[in-house]
């Protein structure tokens, strides 16, 4: 009798470990051929633009449109691998400019930019050569703000809908010739939450453009911290702990 019923709870035991196995291994397979996609994008959003004398303001809408899915699984590490194969390459890392990127001979690590009042500042010689101009660079940022920071394969079934927007299509539309408020109104189209504000306020503290006004114009609150305890004159103590009027942090031989 025990032996009777103990074999089918066994099978089914069996059975279980084993669609978990099963499972597990079809996820593995999975992230593995999405990781194998990611690196075929990178590849084709490499070889952008179709053409040599392509304009990165206005670019060609197959361009566009190939560069905009490769973003779509991106995450911001997939975005550095590509800008630097470009880069190797001497080409500027935004993948729908065909221009060489910059080049800064007679130079440290750090570079003074060209512009005055408050927007000169000391600049990364590393970041200024990924790309050929201040355009692309801002035209790299804005994608970079829309990327997702987690795995591609843990948003599978949410990649049909992302729909990444290019820095020059939000101008068109009237947004404006700067990038921080053509990332507030992709934001308000989009409903961003919190990563998103996030990236919006760590992309104007990069720029070194000042935050909300009427957060930097409220003063700080100043609280007195109240006590009913009566104030004690300082007491020294032990006389004989003391060394030359001073009171050692650790007194070894109190005890003694």
């Amino acid at each position: 009798m025990t032996s009777t019923t103990s074999a089918p709870a066994t099978t089914d035991r069996e059975e279980r470990i084993r669609n978990t196995a099963l499972r597990h291994a079809q996820d593995i397979e999975g992230r593995k051929r999405l990781q194998s996609r990611i690196a075929d994008l990178v590849v084709e959003a490499y070889d952008l633009p179709s053409r040599p004398d392509a304009d990165p303001g206005r670019p060609l809408a197959a361009d566009a449109t190939l560069f905009k899915q490769c973003l779509a699984v991106f995450r911001p590490s997939d975005l550095d691998d590509l800008i630097y194969e470009r880069n190797v390459d001497d080409r500027c890392g935004y993948s729908l400019c065909p221009r060489p990127n910059e080049k800064i001979v007679n130079a440290g690590q750090k570079v003074w930019n060209q512009k005055g009042g408050k927007d000169f500042r000391l600049l990364d010689r590393a970041e200024l050569e990924k790309f050929c101009s201040s355009a692309c660079r801002e035209r790299t940022a804005f994608v970079r703000a829309q990327l997702r920071t987690e795995p591609a394969w843990l948003r599978q079934e949410a990649l049909l809908g992302v729909d990444v927007k290019l820095l020059d299509e939000i101008q068109a539309d009237g947004g404006g010739g700067g990038l921080v408020e053509p990332l507030n109104k992709l934001a308000l189209s989009q409903g961003a939450g919190e990563e998103m504000a996030e990236k919006l306020e760590a992309l104007a503290l990069e720029r070194g453009e000042p935050q909300n006004a009427s957060n930097a114009s409220d003063p700080l609150p100043i609280i007195e911290k109240e006590s009913d305890q009566v104030p004690e004159a300082p007491s020294l103590g032990r006389i004989q702990d003391l060394v030359e009027g001073h009171r050692p942090r650790k007194v070894r031989f109190q005890n003694a």
